[in-house]
């Protein structure tokens, strides 16, 4: 009979111990998991942080201030690992720095592609009359122009081609289903629920770059029309003269617009306080 108990009494206690260690096994498995979300949101939160900083910008002062936040952005993703993860590495954690990576690079792409033609824009090499003539110059507005065309597209659809990179990212990876969409809720509550789609016109955009390539099209177009003196332009043809200065007072009103409009690509929400 004691035999009966005393094996009774182990069998207890290896079921309490299992017990104890499936728990503390899963206790460890959600730790790591909230690491894992953790550095994934706060790689996305970065990537938006430059955003802004990126649309605060004057492209007349600093044409090349996206080379900056790439620099800036690329040190803040790589300090991250050592302020989130407790302890050694595991699977899921080397996943999430493998995804943070790509998308740090995806948001540096995106960013230069939406902003390096702005400074192009901005630059005095742009609006000099005295190459208004010359073919390698045109093509190089025409470059630019349809470089800016392409970045306006990106700039209006920016959060929605972020949200695909996160999931396309997220669906690569081996992640179980309960960690995909544990760190997929976390990246959303702890940032995108806190930004949505600025006032970012692209109508706007495609108005004015269409002023502007009508612009340096008419003055290729009618070379014998006008002149260069002392860095003023000088035309023969009144007609001309008439249309240039028309819709050169056109891109001249709109352009402040038009370099506002890229500080409204994504904006902060208002969240309401509950009321306890």
């Amino acid at each position: 009979m004691k035999k009966i108990y005393l094996l009774f009494f182990v069998l207890l206690v290896i079921i309490f111990a299992s017990l104890y260690g499936l728990n503390h096994y899963r206790e460890i498995k959600r730790h790591q998991q909230e690491q894992s979300a953790h550095l994934l949101a706060s790689c996305v939160n970065q990537g938006i942080l430059s955003l802004f900083r990126l649309q605060a910008n004057d492209w007349r002062k600093h044409p090349n201030y996206y080379l900056d936040q790439q620099r800036e952005l690329n040190e803040k993703i790589a300090a991250l690992p050592k302020k989130i993860l407790e302890g050694p590495s595991f699977n899921s954690w080397e996943y999430a720095l493998d995804i943070c990576e790509k998308l740090t690079r995806n948001t540096n792409l995106q960013h230069i592609t939406i902003f390096r033609p702005l400074g192009e824009l901005a630059s005095a090499e742009m609006s000099d009359s005295r190459t208004f003539k010359q073919k390698a110059s045109l093509r190089k507005r025409k470059k630019i122009i349809g470089a800016l065309k392409e970045s306006a597209h990106a700039a209006d659809r920016y959060l929605r081609d972020l949200h695909n990179d996160i999931n396309i990212k997220l669906r690569a990876y081996r992640f179980p289903d309960e960690e995909r969409e544990l760190i997929w809720n976390q990246i959303n509550s702890e940032v995108l629920e806190f930004y949505q789609k600025g006032n970012f016109s692209l109508k706007n955009s495609e108005v004015y770059l269409e002023r502007v390539s009508g612009f340096y099209r008419l003055m290729a177009e009618n070379p014998r029309g006008y002149t260069v003196r002392n860095g003023s332009l000088y035309f023969y043809d009144p007609k001309l003269r008439s249309e240039i200065e028309n819709l050169n007072r056109a891109i001249l009103q709109g352009e402040g617009e038009f370099f506002a409009n890229y500080s409204q690509i994504v904006a902060r929400k208002q969240i309401p306080v509950a009321d306890y």
